[in-house]
């Protein structure tokens, strides 16, 4: 019998504590595969939203500049100032936070009804609808 011929192994298997380790690694493997699944939707969810707003943003600049005198030079000035807005030249809009209307909780950018009382977003706009 291989306990008696190796004490600690148990019908070919390996120790107690080896049996756990697996385990333990199969539950970590199994657990990383969830986040990198879930990283991956984020990622496709992401990259969705950014095709839309680029899609709006591109729309908007069509639009300006037929309707109007204006140049690649004026849209690059106001990406500038908007971009110092928050202070910072990092080439990022810093979203300010949005308070629930009726409860005055913090509200999630990315659903557009409060989740604490379900009261609808006010702040609706070009850009939120590209969620």
């Amino acid at each position: 019998m291989a306990s008696i011929l190796f004490p600690g192994f148990h019908y070919g298997y390996g120790s107690a504590t080896g049996n756990v380790a697996a385990t333990d690694a199969a539950v970590s493997a199994a657990r990383s595969a969830s986040r990198a699944e879930a990283a991956e939707r984020e990622v496709e969810h992401l990259n969705d939203r950014l095709d839309k707003l680029t899609l709006v943003c591109m729309a908007m600049w069509s639009l300006l500049r037929e309707a109007g005198d204006l140049t690649e030079e004026d849209l690059m000035q106001r990406v500038k100032e908007i971009d110092l807005r928050d202070g910072v030249p990092d080439g990022k809009v810093t979203r300010r936070i949005a308070r629930c209307p009726k409860c005055n909780r913090v509200m999630s950018p990315r659903h557009k009804k409060c989740l604490y009382c379900g009261s609808p977003r006010l702040d609706v706009t070009a850009f939120d609808q590209a969620l």
